[in-house]
């Protein structure tokens, strides 16, 4: 067998079972939204003479001390900080309600059996607090003119069935992507497949380096990562090898049913999918398909079968 091909022996893929799901809008998720919009819309104020309370925004300056003992990277100066944002470590912020622009406050926290930062898991924590400004936040009303800044609706009313569809609309689309899921999963357990160890391997490097290159953007490191998430770098490594293997497996089965039921693309189709891709990536599709080469454009012509295999199969399914 070619170390490069995977060998695929069909399964039956037209009337997949899969477990019928309702889509759901309870009241209190349209509330809770519409509560969570009226913060788009909101101000701020000076609040030099009141207390601290949750939700205020506080400019702070602080120093952390392990024994007595200032540690590394406990420090900041002018930290902007919303009380109740969790930004900062479980019951720091809420030992801040009540401080004045000008106070110094003391505030005790132990860090977290998990801490990323293992020398400091579990360890207690002295940080002394300088309040330097406060500030109000004020969250209006969903009056009509309110909505009309946040929203492309023109009054309140119009604006909860904006919101009740918005997250009907986003319900169906994931209960499409869990169906679309569960039905690809049974067709490629189903089948016989043969995927080469060498095509996981590379699959699985390329998997490892997009994570490595948003680690990198975002001012992260793999060490930091793992450690976030209690996870070994072999532990992580036999998530991704499993992670392309199914990839791989779930790509070929497709490609076996386009080709079963004589799928196809027209070159107009293959350009607006080239397209759409360019605009993500802020270029142009003579600049993409220089960037991609033959060879990715092959795959975004195959990804188009894919999806056009993954509605079939979706839409062929029985839900029971």
């Amino acid at each position: 067998m070619d170390n490069k091909t995977i060998q695929v022996k069909l399964a039956e893929y037209k009337g997949i079972e899969v477990r019928k799901r309702e889509v759901v809008v309870t009241e209190q998720e349209v509330l809770s939204e519409m509560e969570r919009a009226r913060t788009y819309a909101s101000t701020t104020e000076d609040k030099s003479d009141g207390s601290a309370v949750m939700g205020d925004q506080a400019v702070i300056d602080f120093v952390g001390y392990i024994d007595d003992t200032p540690f590394e990277g406990g420090d900041g100066q002018d930290f902007p900080l919303t009380l109740g944002s969790n930004t900062f470590i479980p019951g720091f912020e809420e030992q801040l309600v009540g401080a004045k622009v000008g106070d110094q406050v003391d505030v005790r926290v132990s860090f977290p059996e998990n801490y990323h930062a293992k020398e400091y898991a579990g360890r207690e924590a002295v940080f002394k607090v300088t309040v330097k400004s406060l500030r109000a936040t004020l969250v209006p009303e969903l009056s009509d003119e309110v909505v009309a800044r946040i929203s492309p609706c023109k009054t309140a009313e119009e604006f909860r069935g904006y919101v009740e569809k918005q997250i009907r609309d986003y319900k169906t689309d994931q209960i499409l992507h869990e169906k679309e899921n569960e039905a690809l999963t049974k067709v490629a357990e189903r089948s016989e497949i043969n995927v080469p160890q060498e095509l996981v391997a590379e699959q699985a490097a390329i998997l490892k380096n997009n994570l490595l290159v948003q680690l990198q953007n975002g001012g992260n490191t793999l060490e930091a990562y793992l450690d976030y998430n209690n996870l070994t770098e072999e532990m992580y490594d036999s998530y991704v090898n499993r992670n392309a293997l199914n990839m791989l497996q779930g790509q070929a089965v497709l490609l076996e049913i386009a080709k079963a039921e004589g799928f196809s693309y027209t070159p107009e189709e293959l350009e607006q999918e080239l397209y759409v891709m360019a605009r993500g990536y802020q270029t142009t599709v003579v600049s993409l398909k220089e960037m991609i080469g033959e060879a990715g454009v092959l795959m975004v012509g195959e990804d188009i079968l894919h999806k056009q295999a993954l509605n079939y199969i979706t839409e062929q399914s029985v839900e029971i």
